[in-house]
């Protein structure tokens, strides 16, 4: 059996971990921004036995992502009615900064002159103007003019009849063969040309640009195989992964929240805070409990894709802090990244986040991968030494300013995932990973009364480990316009079922499954996502009523049936129990700035426990335990708490 691998590129470090019966292999290396496949294959090689051990990677990209927010995206050409090719520009009605004076639009990825009209129409009850054999040669022809990289296809109501974008996409790929060309009625079969238009061009955009990346990666591998994650979890596989691969767009957050719910399960935990602070952002998300799937938005633009619904922050440990134009410290969202990265790591010379824990002692000369990527401490203070000076305070309150206003925004993205939908974050426990995750617990625990928070082992490698751990997964959905009524959910339940073992077909061996109906009330626009059963209807007033405080005698409509199969992921591994205690004494730090910070090693058997103020480190994350915490060593990993509140 190959070697399951797997493997996140962040914008600072990559991530890579071996899972096998035997235990984990883990390794982290820095990330290279001008071509990532460079640090994946090291990261691969460096836990692989040997370059003919077939291997099994499942990887969590961000270059799709990236090439959208850069916009260093494929030239492409969308194809749709004639009429309303400025649909993708005029979008909705919605403004997102209510207050703004001028506000900005989002930029379609596809200008004005690369949008090409097509003669055909139909509406909610079939063909307006039929699709001629003319109409296609001309139009065929107008968009090989364009000399496009990537071709969309979106035509009004093609989700209830997808024959003219199939039949224009049969055309253009005899005419312009190798050039991907996207169906949107094949992407995302649903309703709302605006938001299936959006997504789309964006899979067509990206897809170049993914292609050729892992096709990169796929002949530097060897022997074995490369897929993706799924934004909503699972494996993609490799076919759907090609043809759609805005599907994987949040694959690397995906990981992690994939690991933090089999942590959760371990832990028998209702529901918990993901919370992944990295080197350029901090990715938060509520799991379980009914936390469910949602459609994202990217650079301003719907994508209207299942993802799990992770909150970003720009603030990692790479954010810069900077003197604003009032006198005021701020910390982020703009990043050093991994080029030029932190004042420290001797190519540039702004303060981060990074620095700031240097100068507090958090950190040393030889804490990041264990002394196999030095810093140079100097570099640091003289950063937040500079940055002190222009807002006239000392370096250590400087440095503190930085940390502190860094854990209120996270606090601030925590609060968007639980208080904002009714969660009291003092009921929920943190589960705190990525390299920086650990240096923060603490001071979200305070600032949010959360009642404790998880540090799983290898925590700055925590979403490759979840990429190791997935299964595979399959999804098939279909648009439908039903009105609820027995005679009507008897045949969605044919069809979901019909769709369920369509998508079970497709993963060799068991699966499990579940099929979901997409409900609104008849006249809305915003749908509800709800297991398809034969209670749909009192499942829906109950969900509507929980989420928006009322309920309607109003007709409820079903829009759309999807189903989904996947095996399950691996169990999250525990720590092998140890008869002894491992961990070497305490050691004192020297911080550069005066005092000394007391440091352990997170080898420690199961049951040590470390009372703050101490740093505990490991080969991939730090952890801070101030004064008035502890740090307890369980089998599935740190366990942060605050001491209890007497009454």
């Amino acid at each position: 059996m190959a070697a399951r691998i797997g493997i996140d590129t962040g914008g600072t470090f990559t991530d890579v971990v071996r899972w096998s019966s035997r235990g984990l292999r883990v390794h982290k290396l820095p990330s290279t921004p001008a071509d990532p496949s460079r640090a994946v294959l090291a990261g691969l090689a460096a836990v692989r036995d040997g370059d003919d051990e077939a291997v099994d990677v499942v990887h969590g990209t961000t270059v799709g992502l990236n090439a959208v927010l850069t916009g260093d995206l494929a030239r492409t050409v969308f194809v749709t009615n004639r009429g309303f090719e400025d649909l993708i520009e005029i979008g909705r009605q919605e403004r997102e900064a209510l207050y703004a004076l001028e506000p900005r639009r989002a930029v379609p990825p596809v200008p004005r002159r690369l949008r090409v009209g097509v003669d055909c129409r139909r509406d909610a009850h079939g063909v307006v103007t039929a699709l001629t054999a003319a109409e296609v040669e001309r139009t065929t022809a107008a968009v090989r003019r364009l000399r496009p990289a990537a071709i969309a296809i979106g035509l009004l109501h093609s989700p209830g009849d997808p024959r003219d974008e199939r039949r224009l996409a049969r055309a253009l790929r005899r005419a312009l063969p190798g050039v991907p060309i996207t169906c949107s009625a094949e992407l995302l079969p649903a309703f709302g040309e605006y938001e299936r238009f959006c997504a789309a061009i964006l899979n067509a955009a990206i897809a170049p640009v993914v292609g050729g990346y892992t096709e990169k990666l796929r002949h530097g591998i060897g022997p074995g195989r490369l897929r993706l994650m799924r934004s909503s979890l699972g494996i993609l596989p490799t076919a759907e992964a090609a043809a759609f691969p805005a599907r994987a767009m949040f694959s690397g957050p995906a990981g992690g929240v994939l690991a933090a719910a089999q942590l959760a399960r371990r832990l028998g935990a209702r529901q918990v805070a993901a919370f992944d602070m990295g080197g350029t952002s901090a990715d938060v998300c509520l799991v379980g409990g009914g936390a469910e799937a949602a459609d994202g938005t990217i650079g301003g633009l719907p994508l209207a894709l299942p993802s799990v619904p992770v909150h970003t922050v720009g603030c990692g440990g790479g954010s810069i802090a900077y003197v604003d134009a009032g006198g005021a410290l701020r910390v982020g969202p703009e990043s050093a990244g991994a080029d030029p990265g932190p004042a420290c790591y001797g190519r540039g010379s702004e303060a981060t986040v990074t620095d700031a824990h240097l100068v507090l002692g958090h950190l040393g000369a030889d804490t990041l991968l264990q002394g196999a990527f030095p810093v140079d401490v100097d570099a640091a203070v003289r950063a937040v030494e500079r940055l002190a000076r222009r807002l006239g305070l000392g370096t250590e309150a400087t440095a503190r300013g930085i940390v502190d206003i860094a854990d209120a925004t996270m606090a601030r993205a925590i609060l968007v995932i639980t208080a904002e939908r009714a969660v009291d974050p003092a009921t929920v426990p943190l589960v705190a990973y990525g390299g920086a995750g650990g240096l923060h617990a603490a001071g979200l625990l305070a600032r949010l009364g959360m009642p404790l928070a998880f540090l799983p082992p290898h925590a700055g490698a925590f979403s490759a480990l979840g990429l190791a751990l997935a299964g595979e997964s399959v999804e098939r959905s279909e648009a439908v316009r039903e009105r609820l009524a027995p005679q009507a959910l008897a045949g969605l339940l044919r069809l979901g079922a019909g769709l369920l073992a369509a998508a079970r077909g497709d993963i060799d061996g068991p699966a499990r499954g579940r099929v979901e109906a997409h409900a609104r009330y008849a006249g809305q626009g915003a749908t509800l996502c709800l297991p398809l059963t034969r209670g749909l209807g009192r499942a829906f007033a109950r969900e509507h009523l929980r989420r928006y405080g009322f309920t309607t005698d109003a007709a409820i409509e079903v829009v759309r049936i999807t189903a989904r199969a996947e095996t399950a992921p691996r169990g999250f591994p525990a720590i092998p129990r140890q008869t002894t205690a491992a961990r070497a004494p305490g050691v004192r730090r020297r911080r550069p700035i005066g005092g000394e910070v007391r440091v352990v090693r997170r080898d420690a058997s199961i049951g040590s426990h470390f009372p703050g103020p101490v740093v505990i480190e490991e080969a991939t994350a730090t952890t801070l335990v101030p004064a008035g915490c502890s740090g307890i060593v369980t089998p599935y990993g740190l366990r942060l708490q605050r001491p209890a509140t007497r009454t």
